[in-house]
C-alpha cells in the first residue's frame, strides 16, 4: 500500500513575524494622530456650539428685557440673604444647563478638586458650576451697541509687560488690536482663576484657557462664537504676570476723551456703561 504523506506548511519564521509587527506599529502610528485630531475637532465643534447657545440665550432674555444683556452678577446664578445659591436667568432660556454650560473637554473639572458642597450642580462628578463666564464690564450691553473693544496684542504686535489702566490713541495704534464684535462672553482657564474663584464673571486677572489647540472661546455679541489664541506660557498652571494675557488686556475708546481705557475695573462699571463708555 502507498502511503500518503501530508504537506506541512511552515510556519512564519521569527523575522517575518517582526516585519508584520513592525508594519502594524507604523499603520498605528500613521492613524492615531489622525484619530486624535478628530477627536480634537470634536471637541472644539461642541465646545463652539454649547457657546453660542449661552450667547443665543443672553439675545433672547435682552429681546424680553429692553434690548439689555442681563447682569453679570445675576446671570447664571444668585445669592439670598443668607448666601445660598439659586438659578440665574441663564436658567429660564436653555435646557440641560449643566451640559451647556461645561466645554466637553474640560466637563467643568477644577485642578484644585471637587468640592460639591457649594454650587448648584453638586452631584460629585464635578467641581464648578460653569466653564463658561460673563465678561465683566459687559452687563447691560445693548443688542445696538457700536462700541469697539480691543485688546492688547501680545501675539502680533510684541506687547511686553503688564498692561496700564489706560492708553493714549498713539500707544493704542502700536499695541491694540480690536474684537470684531463686542466679547460677551469668555471660555475662562480652570487655573486662573475659574477654579478658585466661583462667581461666573471673567475680570482682572482671569485667562482664557488653551484647551483647544492653545486657545478658548469666545462669544460675541453678534451671535458669533470664535476660538482666541492668548499669548501664554508653555504651563497653565503658572501665572507670569509680565507675558500671559488675561482680561485687564481689554480696552474700549472714551467717548469723552482721546484715551483707550481698561473695560475691567475693581469697582465694577455701571450697568450699561459699555454703549456709551467715558470716563
Amino acid at each position: 500500500m502507498q502511503t500518503v504523506r501530508a504537506k506541512v506548511r511552515p510556519g512564519f519564521t521569527l523575522i517575518e513575524l517582526l516585519v508584520v509587527i513592525a508594519i502594524i506599529a507604523l499603520l498605528i502610528s500613521i492613524l492615531l494622530p489622525s484619530l486624535r485630531g478628530a477627536r480634537e475637532v470634536a471637541y472644539t465643534t461642541m465646545c463652539s456650539s454649547h457657546m453660542r447657545q449661552i450667547v443665543t440665550a443672553g439675545i433672547l432674555y435682552a429681546q424680553d428685557n429692553q434690548s439689555q444683556f442681563w447682569n453679570t452678577t445675576d446671570w447664571s446664578r444668585r445669592v439670598d440673604a443668607n448666601g445660598r445659591l439659586y438659578p440665574g436667568h441663564l436658567y429660564d432660556y436653555v435646557e440641560q444647563l449643566d451640559e451647556i454650560t461645561e466645554c466637553p473637554k474640560n466637563k467643568r473639572q477644577s485642578p484644585y478638586g471637587n468640592d460639591d458642597g457649594a454650587w448648584l450642580f453638586a452631584d460629585g462628578r464635578v467641581a464648578l458650576d460653569f466653564d463658561y463666564c460673563m465678561v465683566e464690564g459687559m452687563q447691560g450691553a445693548s443688542l445696538s451697541c457700536q462700541t469697539f473693544v480691543y485688546y492688547l496684542d501680545r501675539n502680533e504686535k510684541w506687547f511686553e509687560g503688564r498692561g496700564y489702566p489706560s492708553y493714549e490713541p498713539d500707544d493704542a495704534k502700536r499695541y491694540f488690536s480690536r474684537f470684531h464684535s463686542v466679547p460677551i462672553f469668555a471660555e475662562e482657564s480652570a487655573y486662573w482663576y475659574n477654579g478658585l474663584i466661583f462667581d461666573g464673571r471673567w475680570g482682572n486677572l482671569d485667562q482664557i484657557t488653551n484647551r483647544h489647540d492653545r486657545g478658548g472661546m469666545f462669544g460675541y455679541l453678534d451671535g458669533s462664537v470664535k476660538r482666541f489664541v492668548p499669548q501664554s506660557g508653555q504651563n497653565d498652571e503658572a501665572r507670569q504676570e509680565q507675558t500671559d494675557w488675561v482680561a485687564n488686556d481689554v480696552y474700549v475708546k472714551i467717548l469723552d476723551r482721546p484715551r483707550y481705557k481698561r473695560v475691567y475695573t475693581v469697582s465694577r462699571q455701571r450697568f450699561g456703561w459699555i454703549n456709551n463708555p467715558r470716563n
